[in-house]
């Protein structure tokens, strides 16, 4: 069964930021520039048998103008985590991409508001804190997706 994080947000609303946490705050690692590629997520902290090998694709395909389709012409990982912009030039075929390849898609959008909830757009003063609950809220989903559906 695959599965798709996709983060959804307009230009600069923190899609990568967001990725990035995901990555630093569940992969035991401290990176400064999030790059797509492999990366590992531990579902639980203690047992570290538990993780997740998680294809990151964190620049949207309309901001670098790569289809997913182009990205992935003769494979597709298990576990992909994208950015995606809702009015971008290849939303519609990012979309499709996922659901022909019957990904199962966890969907988070980020507002463009500057507003209190976790997936409004931060400044200085909220960035990690609204970083880090959405990194939280996002492995709990995958925690929970993998439970109901008897994956482990």
């Amino acid at each position: 069964m695959k599965l798709a994080i996709v983060i959804e947000g307009h230009q600069n609303s923190g899609k990568t930021s967001t990725i990035k946490e995901l990555i630093n705050s569940y992969g035991n690692k401290s990176i400064s520039q999030m790059k797509r590629g492999w990366q590992k997520l531990f579902l639980n902290s203690i047992f570290k048998y538990l993780k997740l090998d998680i294809y990151c694709v964190p620049a949207s395909p309309s901001e670098t103008n790569i289809e997913l389709i182009k990205r992935f012409p003769n494979w597709v990982p298990e576990v992909l985590i994208v950015a995606v912009q809702p009015n971008g030039q290849h939303y519609s075929s990012s979309m499709s991409f996922l659901t022909n390849n019957n990904y199962q898609i966890l969907k988070y959008s980020l507002t463009n508001n500057n507003g209190n909830l976790d997936w409004d757009r931060f400044d200085s003063s909220t960035k990690q804190n609204k970083l880090s609950n959405r990194a939280d809220e996002i492995i709990f989903d995958i925690r929970s997706f993998i439970n109901n559906n008897n994956l482990i």
